[in-house]
């Protein structure tokens, strides 16, 4: 999944791809020659990246929802519209026929 703020380059990686690649690289190389400071600093960014990630795919997931939010209550106020049109033309037809029906009556 790849939006706008995923700051993605040309070649598809984003700003967490190559934050997590770093941090997969500092920590190979803190394994390799025993540098406890490079390997912890490793972990913390692909951590880091694996947070950015998740808090990028929840915004999406949120975006997502409020839009399905929004076209659930358009859909429901185009039924109340509706609604309320054919309450107002049975009213009008209910008018129409009492006046109707008020003429046919001889004066008394």
């Amino acid at each position: 999944m790849s939006t706008d703020d995923d700051n993605t380059g040309d070649n598809g990686k984003t700003e967490q791809d190559i934050q997590e690649l770093k941090g997969h690289v500092e920590e190979t190389v803190g394994k390799v020659y025993g540098d406890d400071e490079l390997l912890a600093h490793g972990r913390a960014d692909r951590a880091a990246a694996h947070a950015k990630r998740a808090a990028s795919q929840v915004g999406e997931a949120a975006r997502q929802l409020g839009q399905r939010v929004k076209e659930r209550a358009m859909d429901k106020l185009g039924e109340l519209h509706e609604r309320l049109h054919e309450a107002a033309d049975d009213k009008a037809e209910d008018e129409a026929d009492d006046k109707a029906e008020d003429k046919k009556k001889p004066d008394a």
